[in-house]
């Protein structure tokens, strides 16, 4: 990958200060003309991380409600709230607003790293990501579109190889499970926060087609109005988003317009570095 492609998603995570917990940044498309909601939540990440005065405490969760859509041709403002800052957390909340309104809200939390136990699931079985092919992408996720209306999700500045992307989730154990394999295959500086910044955006691409997969995918998404409702990240472990990582996900419920989905990070040495949930909007369209 060239220098102007790692620049190019490195980018998609600045900020430019104005004042003391104010903070202007911009986000390219996720749906046509709607600006993405995991480049809007990273950033909010950021931005409340530039908050955190030192370098002893980090990110260790984050909660974020999407209120309204965000456009990606003008710039959106975040506005960050201190409200603790004690002898092992600091907490944040951080506003994104765009013409007046808030946008997305989050909360974040940040905390220093301490001795105590340890345990996790196991990672999953799953092909090697040489084996898995790499998926098209709509054009509109892309920083340079064209006229060929799809692009490989790589000249995006990360990769994504979906296990079984065509396929309905089959119901395994009482469980609809699936997988994928992503990075950023460009060198990111490993500060904490530009790495769990960049886990956030990567970890809000597939939530709602795996909370979709048990209906058929892109065929129900067709009938259906979808949208991020909330998110929530927790980190675990230090992040390498340069390096391959196993995002094997879940889907416990979809009821009443809503979805659930779950999904754990695992790193190439079985790590679970992170843990997301998201909740999105399986609304049918209404006949006009």
């Amino acid at each position: 990958m060239s220098p102007q492609q790692s620049a190019s998603f490195l980018s998609r995570l600045d900020l430019t200060q104005v004042d003391r917990d104010i903070f202007t940044g911009l986000c390219h498309a996720g749906s046509p003309l709607r600006a993405y909601g995991g480049q809007i939540a990273a950033q909010s990440l950021m931005a409340a991380g530039a908050t955190v005065e030192g370098d002893t405490r980090q990110v260790h969760s984050l909660h974020g409600y999407f209120l309204r859509p965000g456009r990606s041709s003008d710039q959106i403002t975040y506005l960050v709230e201190r409200p603790r800052d004690g002898r092992s957390f600091s907490t944040r909340i951080v506003r994104a607003v765009q013409h007046g309104e808030t946008i997305f809200m989050m909360t974040a939390s940040f905390a220093m790293v301490e001795q105590g136990p340890m345990h996790q699931f196991a990672e999953p079985e799953a092909p090697l990501p040489e084996d898995v092919a790499a998926i098209l992408l709509p054009r509109h996720l892309d920083l340079n579109e064209d006229e060929t209306g799809m692009h490989d999700a790589e000249s995006q500045g990360f990769e994504l190889r979906i296990i079984n992307p065509d396929s309905a989730m089959p119901l395994r154990d009482g469980r609809y499970e699936g997988m994928s394999w992503v990075r950023i295959p460009s060198e990111l500086p490993h500060e904490q926060l530009i790495q769990a910044s960049a886990l956030t955006y990567l970890s809000d691409l597939t939530m709602v087609s795996t909370a979709l997969g048990p209906h058929g995918g892109k065929t129900a998404a067709e009938e259906l109005m979808l949208a991020s409702i909330d998110h929530a990240v927790w980190f675990h472990a230090p992040i390498n988003t340069n390096e391959w990582m196993l995002f094997a996900q879940d889907t416990p419920v979809a009821r009443g317009g809503h979805g659930l989905a779950r999904g754990l990070f695992y790193d190439l040495n079985g790590i679970l570095v992170a843990s997301v949930v998201q909740e999105s909007l399986l609304r049918t369209r209404l006949p006009r």
